[in-house]
């Protein structure tokens, strides 16, 4: 019983101490930023196949190797985050320098159909490859998605373009980037 006790002692300070603390501590919040949306017709939207990046070293291979799967349609995706509001899996996609450089940095984009996906930054567009703003590329291409081309749509691989794959149908109206902050 005095063991009992000396443990009481000891311990129960420590777990009300841990309860305040854990009461108290900040928790992360997403804040959305708007970013700017040319005003193209932006629906199509290009694939690249993940498996083309290839230098192991490279931020982008490993993200990919460390976070990203592939889903039914063939997308590349990668968890979503239920505890900080964002209940749906992430698209991994490409986008022009415009929109940032920094691999896994993620966003909320809307179409003009009403759809609403996520997205995380898996690779960059080249700015070669891009218009004078380093938004877009060809075919007014604003967001390209990463997949595995093996496992792809067939409605998408025969069209062409992502657009073609209903949640993500329409031109791009917003992209709001989302940084989580305490």
């Amino acid at each position: 019983m005095k063991v009992l006790n000396k443990f009481k002692k000891a311990v129960i300070p420590i777990l009300m101490t841990m309860l305040f603390l854990c009461g108290h501590a900040s928790a992360l919040e997403a804040k959305y930023t708007d970013l700017n949306v040319p005003n193209i017709n932006s629906s199509f939207k290009a694939y690249m196949d993940y498996r083309t990046i290839t230098n192991t070293k490279s931020p982008q291979y490993k993200f990919i190797s460390q976070w990203a799967w592939t889903d039914e349609n063939g997308f590349l995706r990668a968890k979503g985050e239920t505890d900080l509001g964002i209940g749906d899996d992430y698209y991994v996609v490409a986008l022009g320098s415009f929109y940032g450089t920094e691999i896994g940095t993620k966003y909320e984009i809307t179409t003009s159909t009403g759809n609403v996906f996520y997205a995380v930054l898996g690779d960059c567009k080249a700015n070669i490859h891009t218009n004078i703003t380093n938004q877009y590329g060809a075919h007014n291409n604003i967001v390209e998605f990463l997949v595995d081309t093996r496992f792809l749509d067939k409605n998408v691989k025969m069209q062409g373009t992502a657009n073609a794959y209903i949640p993500l149908n329409g031109s791009i109206n917003s992209i709001r980037r989302i940084d989580f902050t305490e």
